[in-house]
């Protein structure tokens, strides 16, 4: 009876391994097992691409980051560094959260939140209102990331409208930083040390005086091995990007004026340095045409981040204790969405005219033709002299100053799908100029 017993029991702890197994969560060794992509892309970049997937048993949406294992571009360390961020940010409502992440054979998959928003710039170029007020809450929003990981120690070194992701697709804010390619390592010894940076990263147009410096060290020289940067870097970076919120244009811009494919985000020595020189001059100007009803808390908080010498300018931390951040600025309607769309319908305009001048070329050519033809039948009268301009004549009646302007607009078409860049307050008075001309 006792061994029936026995067998019995064992019989029943065996059926219930069972069912427990049965009831087990399913785990994924591969990224294929778990999400499908739908075949959205999000973004691309040198690194790989950002696609829309799905948890094919949830029907959650996420964000999938596919970095390609190419051999001398990929950095397997660099991965685990960027991941290992992510990990130190879990939490942070400001801050973009990683869901898990898959190491293949070829590829690398960091699956992320979905943002509904879209990237900042682009949310708000489409909306018909934002204000000041709103301005105000997306630079919090940043401040408190960047406290978060400059708590941690580290650097973001690539703050810009890019990696900024809003969280709804009805509102601006709030918002999320993502994208940590470019961080500095978590300092694993004493977090709140400033770590001591190098090496000239970043976007060149919200680039620090002190990072700008890295660039143009001259090597031969012992004394420039001592230039160095610190998280401080991150602070001017969100004053440029505070600018451009509230205007929709940069506050430093450098253009060499000649047709060198700058705009077209081609190198230009001289441009770039014009660039440089700008910032590193840190001139800044609130034209009145865009600036006359921001209020003076905003002017300041700017003029706190966007100060040259980085002991001097503001942290993170007394950004969220600035008036212009604790108070909220005012609710005035900003121009900036209307100066956004500007730059975005200049180069749809530029498109515009430039296949029509490829048109009217097209037909000059042939009309130049016909008229060949005929002189070549007709011959002409003693006393006549002919003098026929073949050449388009949309180059012909232009003085050459004039030609070249033309060519330096029509080398802009395809600028603004190679680089993220905004015009200066000039720039944005001669595109007014152009789009007068451009439709009489």
């Amino acid at each position: 009876m006792l061994g029936n017993s026995s067998s019995q029991i064992a019989e029943i702890m065996k059926e219930r391994r069972r069912k427990k197994k049965k009831r087990a969560p399913l785990v994924g060794s591969t990224f294929a097992d778990l999400y499908k992509l739908t075949g959205e892309t999000l973004g691309e970049g040198s690194y790989g691409k950002v696609e829309n997937c799905v948890n094919i048993y949830t029907g959650i949406e996420y964000a999938v980051k596919i970095i390609e294992k190419i051999p001398g571009l990929f950095s397997r360390s660099k991965m685990l560094k960027e991941i290992e961020i992510y990990h130190l940010c879990r939490g942070q409502q400001n801050i973009i959260q990683l869901i898990e992440f898959f190491e293949e054979t070829s590829c690398f998959f960091l699956v992320f939140e979905k943002m509904l928003g879209g990237p900042l710039l682009d949310h708000i170029q489409r909306r018909v209102c934002f204000t000041e007020a709103e301005a105000s809450r997306v630079i919090q929003d940043l401040a408190g990331a960047l406290s978060h990981l400059h708590g941690q120690g580290i650097a973001h070194r690539d703050l810009k409208p890019d990696n900024v992701l809003c969280v709804n697709s009805n509102s601006p804010c709030p918002v999320k930083l993502c994208d940590f390619d470019l961080c500095s390592a978590p300092v694993s010894i004493d977090t709140s040390c400033t770590p001591t940076l190098l090496s000239p990263v970043g976007s060149l147009e919200y680039m620090a005086p002190e990072v700008v410096d890295t660039f143009l060290i001259d090597y031969d020289d012992d004394d420039d091995g001592t230039l160095s940067y610190n998280k401080k870097c991150d602070l001017w970076s969100l004053g440029v990007i505070m600018y451009i919120l509230l205007c929709g244009y940069s506050p430093f811009a450098g253009n060499c004026g000649s047709d060198c494919g700058w705009d077209r985000g081609e190198s230009c020595t001289d441009c770039q340095e014009r660039l440089f020189t700008s910032i590193r001059e840190g001139s800044l100007v609130f034209p009145d045409q865009h600036w006359a009803a921001i209020s003076p808390q905003a002017k300041d908080l700017i003029g706190r981040l966007l100060v040259k010498d980085s002991e001097a300018r503001l942290d993170a931390n007394q950004v969220l204790g600035h008036p212009w951040i604790l108070h909220g600025g005012n609710s005035n309607s900003l121009m900036t969405p209307s100066n956004l769309r500007r730059q975005t319908s200049l180069k749809d305009l530029e498109d515009f005219a430039s296949r029509a001048m490829a048109v009217n070329r097209a037909v000059e050519d042939e009309v130049g033709k016909v008229v060949t033809a005929s002189l070549a039948i007709r011959v002409p009268l003693k006393s006549e002299t002919w003098s026929i301009d073949c050449s388009p004549l949309s180059c012909s009646s232009l003085s050459p100053a004039e030609q070249m302007s033309s060519k330096r607009r029509r080398s802009r078409v395809n600028f603004w799908d190679k680089m993220n860049k905004f015009c200066s307050i000039d720039e944005l008075d001669l595109e007014s100029d152009f789009f007068s001309k451009a439709i009489t």
